[in-house]
């Protein structure tokens, strides 16, 4: 422990109750602990983890990674600070992977759970996926030394398809590519959600990935501690924002809904983003706030999504998100299935005063894009979009089919 530095402690009681910490949070690298106390970022601090049934105290430095200040109590937070430690995750399950399960004052001999290899973990990391003729951008949902999850939309991926994925560090920016293999596609509406990939690296690479994936898992894990957690249809989406809105200075909300994940960002009553796979801003507020049940999880700080968008007054997106979900009710969206390839009419458009929108709907409809694509290509907002399609089906400009067809 450095002078000055500030000292926190964590007590145990009972074995099991160290090993519900240690396999949860601690060999992970890092640890929530209760405090009322103020704190800012970065801050050194050294953590005593007091294993009381053994009248033992392991120190660990670490520094301050996250805090949830006392005003979010009232939205069901504990406040306290995130602390990630100084010494590797390897490091950390090596000292105190030995006590796991200790009853006495000698070490336990299952020591393996300190050592084993790491396991997927959930990590929302900036992902980038080279397909050749294509490169889908979006973010991982989970990962592991061997394989990952990533959340995209746009060309599809079949399983034995070879990719090059590179993954960014949150905190230092810091990329890192790998050679991989696509083994799963996840779909939603018919569309691709997610892929999942195993890493195929060179095998004098292979140490070097293990340890940036180590190095990612870690630094997600204990970003995520002191978070808060809970299902969507307790509250709706508009009124968590808004209530965390008003809890917190800035804070980032995310929202899992099936097979589709998106964040929400805000800083002093402004949003600063809204990403839901390839979409974002207003489009993607609007969609995730149309959702009716899922998941939630709510963290008192600004996530680092790597690009920026114009910030907007945050009341103001919320209430004109709710104007479009309300309007966009009034659209017979049966007439419109996602999985429905569009094609032209038979309508001659020559001399039709079309829309940019309605324009755009059209030129995708040539070649088959099916509704959902469109969605996902055109940038307006999606009550735009049905619009488009409502008027041009009605002029007999694009026929909406029922095949399943989709564009590479």
């Amino acid at each position: 422990m450095k002078a000055g530095e500030r000292i926190l402690r964590v007590s145990f009681e009972s074995a099991d109750a160290f090993r519900r910490e240690y396999e949860s949070n601690l060999s992970n690298g890092g640890v929530f602990v209760a405090s009322e106390e103020s704190f800012v970022l970065r801050e050194p601090v050294c953590v005593g983890i007091e294993l009381c049934y053994l009248k033992r105290t392991v120190e660990l430095p670490g520094e301050v990674v996250h805090t949830v200040p006392p005003e979010m109590a009232g939205a069901g937070a504990t406040p306290g600070v995130a602390i990630q430690f100084r010494e590797s995750a390897l490091v950390i399950r090596e000292r105190l992977g030995p006590l796991v399960g200790a009853r006495s004052g000698q070490p336990s001999e299952e020591t393996d759970a300190g050592k084993r290899r790491a396991p997927r973990k959930q990590a929302r990391v900036d992902a980038r996926i080279d397909a050749g003729v294509a490169v889908l951008r979006g973010r991982t949902r989970n990962l592991s030394r061997t394989g990952a999850l990533v959340g995209v939309r746009g060309r599809r991926l079949p399983p034995g398809e070879r990719v090059h994925l590179c993954l960014r560090h949150p905190t230092t920016g810091e990329e890192m590519g790998v050679d991989a293999r696509v083994v799963r596609e996840v779909e939603s509406d018919g569309e691709l959600s997610a892929v999942a990939v195993d890493f195929e690296p060179p095998e004098a690479e292979r140490e070097r990935l293990e340890d940036f994936v180590a190095e990612i898992q870690s630094v997600e894990h204990t970003r995520r501690l002191g978070g808060i957690v809970g299902a969507i249809e307790a509250l709706g989406p508009q009124s968590l924002v808004q209530m965390f809105a008003t809890s917190a200075r800035e804070g980032t909300l995310y929202l899992r809904c099936g097979q589709e994940e998106g964040l929400i960002g805000f800083q002093a009553g402004l949003l600063r983003f809204a990403r839901l796979d390839s979409s974002s801003g207003m489009k993607a507020l609007v969609r995730m706030l149309s959702w009716r049940e899922g998941s939630f999880e709510f963290h008192s700080r600004l996530e680092d999504v790597g690009t920026s968008e114009p910030p907007l007054p945050l009341e103001a997106a919320v209430l004109d998100a709710v104007r479009q979900i309300d309007e966009g009710g009034r659209i017979d969206r049966a007439r419109f299935p996602l999985q429905a390839v569009t094609k032209a009419g038979l309508a001659d458009p020559t001399g039709q005063d079309l829309s940019k929108v309605e324009a755009a709907v059209l030129d995708l409809a040539r070649v088959g894009f099916t509704v959902a694509r469109i969605l996902d290509v055109i940038p307006e907002p999606d009550l735009e979009i049905f619009r488009a399609l409502e008027n041009l089906a009605d002029a007999q400009l694009v026929v909406i089919g029922t095949g399943a067809a989709r564009p590479a």
